[in-house]
C-alpha cells in the first residue's frame, strides 16, 4: 500500500496514458528496446471508427524497424491501386468536375516517391492499426488496462519518480503507479498537458463537420474512378447549412465509407436530425439504388493548436495531446507514430544507463518544430479547400446565385473564362495536399543529439515553402534521415542475386550504425569497437561499394552519401544522421577519439578529454555492464 494514500502500488519504468496511435506505438517501440511498463486507456476498447486513414512512408518505416510493417500491410489497401485520384464531382454517381492524381500516382512524381523510401503509402484505418500495436506491446512487456482513468500525478524529485493515481472505471478501485517516466498520449483534451500547464499556441480553428461511417456498396461507381477522396457538391440541390458539401473516402473498397458533411463556417452547433443528415448523404451519393446503412456518426471541430513545449521534468507528451489539426494532408497519426519513435530510443537508452538524462530534452527540441509545422500545414490546406469552395459558389447563401455560378463553368463568356481559370488555380494549389511528399518526409532535427560542428555550410533546401512541401530533400547532413538507396548483398555464388536491401534497413533496430566505403571499414570498425567497449553502446559498421558488405549497383548511395570513400555517415537508432565525417581522420587513434567525442555528445554526456576513458556521471564498470543491445531489460534501479 502507498504510505500516504493507502492505495495499492505498482512500480514500473514507464506509464503511458493513452492507447491510440501515439501511446500504443510508443509502448511498441519501448518494448522493442526491452523496456517494460504499463499503458492505460480511458476507452473500453480500441477505436470503433476508422478515424485516421492514410499512413505515409515515414510512419511505415517506423513500423518496419520493429517488424510490424508486414502485419500492418495485411489489413491495409494500396494507395497505388485503390486511391489513384482526388475527384470533385456533383455526386458519387454524377458528373465529374476535376480529377487529379494523388500521393505518387502522378506519372511526373512516381520516381520521386520511389526514391524516397523503401516503403509505400497505404490506406490503413486507425481501427485496424491499433489492435496490431496493442498485441505487439502486450506480448513484449507492456501491460495494458482499458476502462482506466488517470486522476492525478505528482513528480517526486527526492525519488526521481512520478506518482500517478489511476482509477478502474468498472470497479472504482484506485491504484498508485510509481514510474520513472509518465508519457501523455491522452489525446486532444489531454489532462496531462493541462495539469503540466504546457503553453499552447491556439488559434480559433475552423468550422464543424459530421462524420458518417456507412455501409454502401459503390463498386459499380468505382470501376474507373478509384479515389482517395471524392469532393461532392450537388449544385442542383439547396445546400443545408449543416452540410454544404460532402467528402467521401473508402474504408473497405468499395463497401464501407466515411462521408464527411462540411457545415457552413458560420455554424456553431449542428441541430439537424439523423434522418435529415442521412437524406443529405443520399443526395450527395446520387444513386437511389444504393442502400445506405449508418454504423456511426460523430461531430468534430477543426483545431489549430500546438504545444510550445512537450516535456516538463519526467513527463513527456506526444501525439494529439501536443498537436491538434484537421485531417488534411493525412499527417495526424503519422506524426504521432514518429513522435513515439523519436522518444522511445532516447528513453530506453537513459533507462538502460547508456545515455545521460539530458538526452531526453532533445525530444522536445526535435519534435516540437515538427508538430508546429504539421498544424500549420494541415490548416493551410483547409484554407485552400475553403478557397476552392468559394470558387464553386458553395458558400454563397443564395441558391439561385449558386446555380448561376455553376452555370458559368460552361459559359462562353469572360465570366465563364474567369471562373474556370480560378477553379483550375484552386485545384492546382491543392497539389500541396495531394503530393506533399516534402511535408511528410523533410524532417531536419536540430539539437544536441546531432553533431554539426564539422559542417561549414547549411544544407541545400528548396527556396520556397511550397517547394519544401512538395519535394523530398535527401541528405546525409546531420539531422536528416539517412537517405534511402537500394543495395545488394555481396555474394560469390553463381546464380540470381539476393533481394535488395535499403540503406535505411541497415540502420535503426535500436542501435547506432556507421556507413562507410572501400578502405574505410577497418578503421571505423576499430573505432566503433573501442567506443562500444567504453560505453556499452552497440555500433554496427557496414561498408558499401564494389566487393564490400553491400554493393551499390545502382550508384544511388554514391550520389547521395556526400562523403569520401573512407569517410563515414554515423546514424542514430532512429535512422537520423547524427554526424558525418567527409574525410577519414589521419590515423586510427584520431578516428577513435573523434567517434567517442561525437557519441558522448549525442548521448548527452559532458565532454572530457579524449584520452579519458570514462563518461561523466557514470563509471566504466557501470557502462560496460550494459551491452545487451536492443530488447535489453530495463534497469529497475
Amino acid at each position: 500500500m502507498g504510505a500516504s494514500t493507502g492505495f495499492p502500488v505498482i512500480d514500473v519504468d514507464v506509464l503511458i496514458s493513452g492507447a491510440g496511435p501515439a501511446g500504443a506505438s510508443l509502448a511498441c517501440f519501448l518494448a522493442f528496446h526491452g523496456i517494460t511498463g504499463m499503458m492505460i486507456s480511458h476507452a473500453s476498447s480500441t477505436s470503433e471508427t476508422p478515424r485516421a486513414n492514410y499512413t505515409n512512408m515515414a510512419a511505415f518505416e517506423c513500423l518496419r524497424d520493429i517488424g510490424l510493417e508486414y502485419d500492418a500491410r495485411k489489413v491495409a489497401h494500396s494507395i497505388a491501386e485503390y486511391s489513384t485520384y482526388q475527384r470533385i464531382c456533383k455526386t458519387m454517381a454524377g458528373e465529374e468536375l476535376s480529377r487529379a492524381y494523388t500521393f505518387g500516382n502522378d506519372p511526373k512524381r512516381k520516381g520521386e516517391y520511389a526514391e524516397a523510401s523503401p516503403c509505400e503509402m497505404a490506406s490503413l484505418p486507425q481501427s485496424r492499426l491499433e489492435p496490431i500495436l496493442l498485441r505487439y506491446a502486450t506480448q513484449n512487456g507492456f501491460r495494458h488496462r482499458f476502462d482506466t482513468k488517470l486522476l492525478s500525478f505528482t513528480q517526486k524529485q527526492e525519488t526521481d519518480r512520478v506518482e500517478s493515481i489511476i482509477e478502474d472505471l468498472i470497479t472504482g478501485q484506485k491504484t498508485m503507479v510509481r514510474s520513472r517516466y509518465l508519457c501523455g498520449a491522452d489525446g486532444a483534451g489531454s489532462r496531462i498537458v493541462r495539469e503540466l500547464q504546457l503553453p499552447l499556441h491556439k488559434l480559433p480553428g475552423g468550422g464543424l463537420s459530421i462524420n458518417l461511417l456507412v455501409e454502401a456498396d459503390m463498386s459499380h461507381l468505382m470501376k474507373t474512378s478509384p479515389g482517395l477522396l471524392h469532393i461532392l457538391t450537388r449544385p442542383d440541390k439547396p445546400q443545408p447549412y449543416f452540410g454544404l458539401l460532402g467528402l467521401a473516402r473508402f474504408i473497405t473498397p468499395w463497401t464501407e465509407w466515411v462521408i464527411v458533411l462540411i457545415a457552413h463556417p458560420t455554424i456553431t452547433k449542428i441541430e439537424a436530425s439523423v434522418p435529415e443528415i442521412m437524406a443529405r448523404a443520399r443526395e450527395l451519393i446520387g444513386d437511389d439504388s444504393i442502400e445506405l446503412k449508418l454504423k456511426n456518426m460523430s461531430i468534430w471541430k477543426t483545431n489549430e493548436c500546438y504545444a510550445e513545449q512537450y516535456s516538463k521534468g519526467r513527463v513527456h507528451c506526444l501525439g494529439d495531446a501536443v498537436h491538434r489539426h484537421p485531417p488534411h494532408n493525412g499527417l495526424g497519426s503519422n506524426t504521432c507514430i514518429q513522435d513515439a519513435y523519436n522518444l522511445a530510443w532516447k528513453m530506453a537508452y537513459v533507462l538502460q544507463g547508456r545515455a545521460d538524462h539530458s538526452l531526453l530534452s532533445t525530444y522536445n527540441d526535435e519534435r516540437q518544430p515538427i508538430g508546429k509545422y504539421i498544424v500549420g500545414r494541415a490548416n493551410d490546406t483547409a484554407r485552400l479547400h475553403l478557397s476552392l469552395y468559394k470558387v464553386l459558389g458553395l458558400l454563397d447563401p443564395d441558391f439561385e446565385r449558386k446555380q448561376q455560378i455553376h452555370a458559368q463553368f460552361e459559359e462562353d463568356s469572360p465570366e465563364g473564362d474567369q471562373r474556370r481559370n480560378a477553379f483550375r488555380k484552386a485545384i492546382r494549389a491543392l497539389d500541396e495536399e495531394r503530393h506533399g511528399l516534402g511535408g511528410e518526409m523533410n524532417q531536419w532535427y536540430k539539437s544536441t543529439a546531432v553533431y554539426r560542428d564539422d559542417e561549414t555550410e547549411e544544407p541545400q533546401i528548396p527556396a520556397t515553402e511550397h517547394e519544401r512541401t512538395l519535394h523530398h530533400v535527401e541528405s546525409t547532413y546531420p539531422g536528416y534521415r539517412v537517405p534511402h538507396a537500394w543495395l545488394s548483398r555481396l555474394t560469390k555464388r553463381i546464380g540470381p542475386r539476393p533481394a535488395m536491401v535499403s540503406t535505411r534497413d541497415l540502420c535503426g533496430h535500436g542501435i547506432f550504425t556507421i556507413l562507410t566505403g572501400i578502405g574505410g571499414k577497418p578503421m571505423w570498425a576499430s573505432a566503433a569497437a573501442q567506443a562500444s567497449e567504453k560505453t556499452g553502446v552497440e555500433i554496427k559498421v557496414y561498408s558499401i561499394g564494389w566487393g564490400q558488405d553491400y554493393e551499390d549497383t545502382f550508384f544511388s548511395w554514391f550520389d547521395k552519401r556526400c562523403i569520401d570513400e573512407k569517410g563515414a555517415v554515423f546514424v542514430r537508432p532512429d535512422r537520423t544522421v547524427a554526424w558525418r565525417c567527409k574525410t577519414v581522420p589521419v590515423d586510427e587513434k584520431a578516428c577513435a577519439d573523434k567517434l567517442m567525442l561525437v557519441l558522448k555528445r549525442v548521448l548527452g554526456f559532458k565532454e572530457r578529454g579524449a584520452d579519458e576513458d570514462s563518461v561523466d556521471g557514470l563509471t566504466d564498470g557501470h557502462i560496460n555492464g550494459r551491452k545487451d543491445g536492443p530488447r535489453a531489460k530495463a534497469d529497475n534501479e
